[in-house]
């Protein structure tokens, strides 16, 4: 950046004196220039693409930006005197096309003006807007151009004004209710004010009635009747005649049908008043996501999977549910008499959230149908003779029309009040009068409080939201037995799924022909038996996946990754083309059909279960003692124990010292005892400590197990309960799951193949000969055969592509399932000799290296993360090697899709007995080269 920003202001004076603004003509001129200016030779010598190529989503044909320099910004001309507000769509569709590698900021730009967005961050306004007379001094604001490009400063963040304003006004909540406040009265009050602070700075509320009285008030006894008043006349038909409030107009709405007044603490007040003085009109509508989220109790949170999606996320719904279809109305119309259609069936249209928390997808669909409405409007307008607009004043599309639900009372509120708020804030961008946003529309029979699960839905064209996600095995504890027994009873045999599966069947139900539906959710619906209660049953009942991310990082809180899906109901219906999003959505796929793996090229979800994977069982977990605290010792502990404890006390290792230390460094209880009388005389030490350390919190599990059962059971005696608690505590001195199986297949080995039950994403899975004397705890994955032909198949790239393929997740990261990796992967049918052999010998030489580096004090994460990056590893091609010869062991071809011949031989080796290969080496000749294993600490505990 030029020190004394002379050159920035050479090209202000250069557009001022040499450019009128037009867009055809001078655009590339004024790029180029402005490149300059910060410190480029010009826009080509800088790498950025004029009139850049963007292909767009859904549809054949290509659009231009007028620059675009991956990955730093889109830059889209107008000229000179454009309203740019009227081009945010256009902006965020050219990023959401811009794909791979799509650029972090989008510039509208006017020749005057600069609009900077951010879409990651936010979408209903800009992140800073820069007047071109400005731009020497606010030049921080592009510094993104810079050619060592900077961080920018902007000036209009209005994620971080929403927060602040949130944890002000969540804070006064929270006060309230820790002193005895009933939370009903605290929430309805709290978000009264918010209304009233918001509708102050929008121009519905005169005078600053609120923040004035917050602010005179010396009290919170003296707010008291003021606020009680002023919420009072907002309830008022008509205009307030006189008095303190003269002027207030009729809110209605439902939100102040009831008054309550609260006597702030003078803590309260101070904050209330800091809260007023906030800009509400900068505020965005997520503050009412926010406000229900840090009003909820941690445990509430977790229950009903209560958080907030990022707009681009709902984005990636509402544009291919709602905009898509319209528009191509819209652009199809050819007369004023379909666009009148247009708009008359645009009234009738019903959009439905029932999951909808604080109304955020709501809020989206609703902003997104007021532009469109206008965008019909204004093409009316260009078809009619006489310019009179009267008829138009008002919008047939009303915040009635979308329709909600949710099981938490306060998020019901939170949404109404979201959608109250749209209604202005929609008729202000749209440059509507003022007067059409009150009275406020009572939503109380729209957005209601009820259980999607157990509530029937309104009717409606299209369903849209983000529905609560929880693992089935954790819904008991977090929902309560009673709650997961009805479901149980209303969706029999749901398997072990997530939470969010429910919605899906529902949802397409509801549907009606040819309606649409889209739903951000866990990305477990891709696999297994959430899979197949949820998208798996779309397919199966005439509904088509057309527009899908199949997985990436969540926008919200909670450390998940998530899937986007979007169907239709109809097969008729369905769109000729269909995108599959990748690499976090940075990636599109046309494909012609998406599969409810939601992965592209070959879905391995129909694969086989094998009977010859499963018995004899090979594949285990490692052992889960259920109190790891209690049953882990460190060598010190260990030491202190009785010589009768000490038959019982072993080396352990789980997946995380596996890959990043060089041997076992704790130890591990293991009481193989059925008789409490045994077990006290042979090992009294280590029960000892036992008792002390598990024996309570098993009691105490197995005591409200009982509690909870007995209430299921005396509603419904024949239904289905679990005793797992009882169990645990009959036998209170051992592991929660020990895996006698395991240790069983043990028993004739010296060794066995270990790796960690959760992969990383980007890094090759690491697979180790393990002592059998060592423990694997529950974090590891164990296979119990010895020999080096089986540590190559599991070691290799193929075997990993299934992995990927067939595992549960974690994050991104790719969680070893037996029952869906392990049980339908088939080995090498007959492979011959001398192939089984060269696999043998080249995993030897890896397992021979990898040795020698763990000698030298390098650990396998560390030999492994090497490889993560490019360069020269002896380790690296010899794993290349061992790809090979797996390959051919199979007999496939390299040069043929991989997943495609191994799903082909799972398919046929389920069927045909002559194919199906018993995993292992099998006693083949040369299937052992190698007798290393990881070993036990050197030291001993005598």
């Amino acid at each position: 950046m030029p020190s004394d920003k002379e050159a920035l202001k050479t090209f202000v004076e250069y557009r001022h004196t040499h450019l009128s603004g037009d867009e055809k003509g001078e655009s590339q001129v004024f790029l180029d220039r402005l490149f300059q200016a910060f410190g480029h030779g010009g826009v080509r010598e800088a790498g950025a693409t004029l009139e850049g190529r963007i292909r767009k989503i859904g549809e054949r044909g290509t659009s231009f930006a007028d620059l675009i320099w991956k990955p730093r910004c889109i830059i889209e001309m107008k000229k000179a005197g454009t309203d740019l507000s009227l081009h945010f769509r256009q902006a965020f569709r050219y990023w959401m096309e811009a794909v791979p590698n799509r650029p972090r900021y989008v510039v509208l730009c006017n020749f005057d003006e600069f609009w900077i967005y951010d879409f990651d961050q936010q979408m209903e306004a800009p992140v800073d807007s820069v007047r071109l007379d400005d731009l020497p001094q606010r030049h921080e604001a592009l510094a993104f151009l810079l050619p060592e490009p900077e961080e920018p400063m902007f000036l209009n963040d209005l994620v971080e004004v929403t927060r602040e304003a949130a944890a002000k006004v969540s804070g006064v909540f929270r006060s309230m209710k820790d002193r005895g406040v009933s939370r009903i009265d605290a929430q309805h009050f709290v978000l009264q004010s918010v209304v009233a602070m918001f509708a102050e700075d929008i121009g519905l509320l005169p005078e600053k009635f609120f923040t004035r009285t917050v602010t005179d008030a010396a009290t919170g006894r003296d707010a008291y009747d003021l606020l009680g008043s002023l919420f009072r006349e907002m309830n008022s038909p008509g205009r307030t005649g006189g008095g303190a409030f003269k002027g207030t107009p009729y809110f209605n709405g439902g939100l102040f049908e009831k008054i309550v007044p609260i006597e702030m603490t003078d803590d309260e007040l101070v904050a209330m008043r800091s809260a007023a003085y906030t800009d509400w009109a900068e505020v965005r509508p997520e503050i009412f996501g926010t406000l229900f989220e840090t009003s909820m109790a941690k445990g509430e949170r977790h229950a009903y999977g209560a958080h907030f999606t990022s707009q681009a996320d709902i984005a990636h719904v509402v544009t291919p549910c709602i905009v898509d279809p319209w528009m191509a109305r819209i652009e199809a119309a050819k007369s004023m008499a379909e666009l009148e259609q247009i708009r008359f069936d645009m009234g009738q249209y019903r959009v439905l959230d029932p999951a909808c928390g604080s109304g955020n997808f709501l809020y989206v669909a609703y902003r997104e149908m007021r532009r469109l409405e206008a965008e019909v409007v204004a093409r009316i307008d260009q078809r009619r003779k006489t310019k009179d607009k009267t008829q138009y004043v008002f919008s047939y599309v009303t915040p009635d029309h979308f329709l909600g639900m949710d099981n938490n009372q306060f998020a019901v509120e939170v949404a109404k009040v979201t959608m109250m708020m749209a209604k202005k804030l929609s008729a202000d961008e749209l440059d509507e009068s003022a007067d059409s946003a009150l009275p406020l529309d009572n939503l109380d029979k729209v957005i209601t409080w009820g259980d999607a699960l157990f509530t029937p839905w309104p009717k409606a064209d299209v369903i849209i939201g983000n529905p609560p996600y929880n693992g089935r095995r954790k819904m008991t504890r977090d929902l309560g037995a009673d709650y997961v027994a009805r479901l149980d009873e209303k969706y029999p045999s749901p398997g072990v799924s997530d939470f969010v599966t429910y919605w899906f069947p529902l949802a397409h139900q509801a549907l009606p022909d040819g309606g649409r539906a889209g739903f951000v959710a866990t990305q477990a619906i891709r696999d297994g038996f959430s899979r197949k209660a949820s998208l798996d049953y779309l397919v199966d009942h005439d509904g088509v996946i057309f527009d899908a991310v199949s997985s990436k990082p969540w926008s919200g809180d909670a450390v998940v990754h998530v899937s986007i899906i979007n169907w239709i109901k109809g097969s008729d219906h369905a769109p000729e083309s269909k995108m599959l999003w990748l690499d976090n959505g940075n990636l599109r796929l046309p494909v012609d059909t998406i599969a409810p793996s939601l992965r592209p090229s070959t879905d391995v979800g129909k694969a086989a279960s094998l009977a010859m994977n499963k018995k004899p069982k090979l594949i285990f977990q490692g052992q889960t003692t259920g109190a790891i605290g209690a049953f882990r010792l460190s060598p010190d502990e260990a030491a202190e124990m009785d010589e009768g404890s000490l038959q019982f006390i072993h080396p352990t290792i789980g997946g995380d010292g596996l890959l990043h230390s060089l041997a076992p460094k704790a130890f591990l209880i293991d009481l193989p005892h059925a008789d409490a009388v045994q077990v006290k005389r042979q090992a009294p030490k280590a029960l000892a400590r036992l008792q002390r350390m598990v024996l309570p919190a098993r009691q105490k599990a197995a005591d409200k197990e009982a509690i909870e059962n007995a209430t299921v059971l005396k509603r419904n005696s024949a239904a289905r309960v679990n005793w797992h608690k009882k169990k645990f505590l009959n036998t209170w001195w051992q592991h929660a799951y020990r895996r006698s199986d395991m240790l069983d297949q043990f028993e004739p080995l010296t060794r066995y193949i270990g790796t960690s039950r959760v992969a990383t994403e980007k890094r090759m899975s690491v697979f180790q000969f393990i002592d059998t004397s060592i423990r694997p705890d529950d974090s590891m994955t164990v296979i119990a055969l010895d020999d080096d032909y089986s540590l190559g198949v599991v070691s290799s790239a193929l075997h990993r592509a299934w992995l990927d393929e067939r595992c549960s997740k974690m994050k991104a990261d790719p969680r070893y399932t037996s029952t869906t990796v392990w049980d339908s992967f088939p080995w090498p049918t007959l492979p011959n000799d001398i192939d089984v052999a060269r696999v043998a010998n080249v995993m030897g030489k890896i397992t021979q290296y990898r040795a020698e580096r763990l000698s030298e004090g390098i650990t396998l994460g560390d030999q492994y993360d090497a490889l993560r990056t490019p360069g020269k590893s002896k380790l690296r091609d010899l794993h290349s090697e061992l790809d090979s010869a797996v390959v051919t062991a199979y007999g496939f071809n390299p040069d043929e899709d991989l997943l495609a011949q191994l799903l082909a031989l799972n398919l046929a080796a389920a069927v045909d007995p002559e194919v199906a290969t018993r995993p292992g080496g099998n006693g083949r000749p040369g299937v052992y080269t190698t007798e290393y294993k990881l070993e036990p600490m050197t030291q001993t505990l005598e």
